[in-house]
């Protein structure tokens, strides 16, 4: 969802280090994923 939401490339490097720090704040440290203020909310 968020790889589409923000419209990321898998090829491109800052696209991947983006998806790994939000993976990794939702997983380990409980924070919360926007995906889009107005739409999307996921909570841990």
């Amino acid at each position: 969802m968020l790889i589409n939401e923000k419209k990321l490339n898998m090829m491109d490097p800052e696209h991947r280090k983006l998806l790994e720090a939000e993976m990794v704040n939702f997983l380990f440290e409980g924070k919360d994923v926007i995906i889009d203020a107005t739409r999307h909310h996921l909570s841990n």
